[in-house]
């Protein structure tokens, strides 16, 4: 359901999943209506006020853990693609002080696996998986590296630069994978249940036009944000998340550098 949910357009998802909770929600407080109504008496509503206030409290502080987790989830795959892009640049701009024309190819393969990064790992990503192209290109990288042959000591200190920094930036491309692989927070299910139980809650009172409403903006507030919180799980699947754009400024400005004669 949840995949289902995360392969629709952010509008359809968000709005599905807000219709979603609202039936739920409305039928939830409709059943326990109906069940509980015969019994009802102040000391009836007093003791559902406790338990809806509890409960409630609850609903709403996981829900605000769950959502600042995904958050800084999403925080520091933006630091790493960013680190990422850093090390890139860094090795292109080392292997054009080492030897402009010996490493003019390298440089060139480098540019085509930045471009790999945007046209095949970000697919693949969402399907919580590294692209085949960009790994291979990246294997090629770190053979051609390996295979320089610095001759003095500035071209020893550029190539060590080198390899360190295209590890740091294959290092950085599994920490995307580890994120994409990542499921939503566990607790997210306790929340919902959490959510059934306040919309039981609310059976101590008969439904009324205004209270409805209110109910109903309830339900599609939790829905919107049960959504969000799915979404940001999944950040390389879907509209919301991370794009490749640092990639894509990174390989155009590499690109323009490399066609300067």
């Amino acid at each position: 359901m949840i995949e289902f949910l995360l392969s629709l357009s952010t509008f359809t998802g968000s709005v599905l999943t807000m219709t979603i909770s609202t039936a739920l929600g409305i039928v939830v407080y409709v059943t326990s209506y109906k069940l509980i109504s015969k019994y009802q008496t102040e000391e009836m509503k007093d003791s559902t006020n406790s338990l809806f206030r509890a409960v409630g409290i609850l609903v709403s502080l996981m829900l605000s853990l769950a959502f600042a987790e995904v958050v800084v989830e999403v925080r520091a795959i933006e630091n790493a693609i960013e680190r990422e892009a850093v090390s890139i640049k860094d090795t292109y701009d080392d292997l054009q002080r080492f030897d402009a024309e010996k490493t003019r190819g390298i440089r060139a393969t480098l540019v085509e696996y930045t471009q790999a990064l945007i046209d095949d790992d970000w697919p693949a990503l969402a399907n919580d998986r590294l692209g085949q192209r960009a790994s291979y290109l990246n294997g090629q990288l770190q053979k051609s590296a390996i295979e320089l042959e610095p001759t003095t000591g500035a071209q020893k200190q550029l190539w060590s630069r080198i390899l360190s920094d295209l590890d740091s930036a294959s290092d950085y491309r599994l920490i995307r994978l580890d994120n994409a692989l990542a499921k939503p927070p566990i607790y997210l299910y306790v929340v919902f249940v959490g959510f059934l139980i306040t919309m039981a809650c609310f059976g101590a009172y008969r439904p009324q036009a205004p209270l409805v409403v209110l109910v109903t903006m309830y339900t599609l507030f939790i829905g919107l944000v049960l959504y969000l919180i799915l979404a940001l799980s999944d950040p390389f699947q879907g509209g919301i998340g991370v794009d490749p754009g640092t990639f894509e400024r990174l390989a155009e400005n590499m690109r323009a550098e490399l066609d300067q004669p």
